[in-house]
């Protein structure tokens, strides 16, 4: 396997998407990848399993964001249809009718964080490191991540975060409100156990219900944001700056 795939897994009453990166990589993300995510949240919509877990097969890594060849043909024609893309399929995500949880393990970076955001919870391991880090290649969060975000954290914080691209560890994401819980790999099973227990026994109906109210009110806005953040990526893309910070990176990822 030389790239990212996403597999979908039930046992009983919960589904599992999760991200199977070649060995010893990161997931990234890229068309195909998105594609490969869209049919995993369609086969939950079609089967309609209790909850949702979202996570990755690598401890290390849970999501980097763009791979590198995505990266390479990135331009101000692409832009747009990726954008587009990403929001489409990760407002499919936060759209299923079920509880959905990320189970966060290692880094969450740029549009690996964005998919995250987009599940209802997170659940981080202990030596999770999440940051929103477009900025150092001149991009900004293009699939909902600068509405979802501030959602989480408010948009003081949320600038912060963005404006710095600073990485934080699990235990600050908590304090913070990006991440609902936190433990260690023991403790983080142990709560996945204990609340889909929970969910399991309640209600199907009136989750489905409670959550469709929220996300109802949420959704005007929501369509506004991928057309804005179309826009400005685009933006971003004629700036010169963003030009040589991507071919920088690019090259030195080459040179590796």
């Amino acid at each position: 396997m030389t790239k990212t795939h996403i597999r979908y897994e039930i046992d009983g009453d919960v589904a599992t998407i999760l991200l199977a990166p070649p060995e010893g990589k990161p997931p990234t993300l890229d068309n195909d990848v998105l594609e490969e995510l869209e049919r995993c949240i369609a086969k939950a919509l079609e089967e309609m399993p209790r909850m949702v877990l979202v996570r990755s097969a690598s401890e290390r890594f849970f999501c980097v964001g763009a791979n590198i060849n995505m990266l390479q043909h990135t331009n101000e024609q692409t832009i747009v249809p990726w954008v587009m893309q990403g929001h489409r399929v990760l407002n499919m995500l936060e759209d299923l009718p079920m509880p959905v949880v990320s189970v966060v393990e290692g880094f969450a970076m740029g549009g690996g964080l964005e998919l995250a955001v987009a599940c209802d919870l997170i659940f981080a391991s202990d030596t999770a490191q999440l940051a929103q880090s477009e900025a150092g290649l001149g991009f900004i969060p293009g699939w909902g991540g600068t509405r979802r975000l501030a959602g989480r954290i408010g948009s003081v914080k949320a600038k912060y975060y963005y404006y710095s691209g600073k990485m934080m560890d699990a235990a600050k994401a908590a304090e913070i409100g990006l991440v609902d819980f936190v433990g260690n790999k023991v403790a983080l099973e142990q709560e996945l156990d204990e609340f889909t227990a929970l969910v399991i026994s309640n209600n199907r109906n009136a989750l489905q219900q409670f959550k469709t109210i929220l996300n109802d009110q949420e959704r005007a806005a929501r369509d506004e944001n991928a057309a804005v953040e179309a826009f400005r990526s685009v933006s971003c893309l004629q700036d010169p700056d963003t030009k040589q910070r991507l071919h920088d990176f690019l090259s030195k990822k080459g040179k590796k």
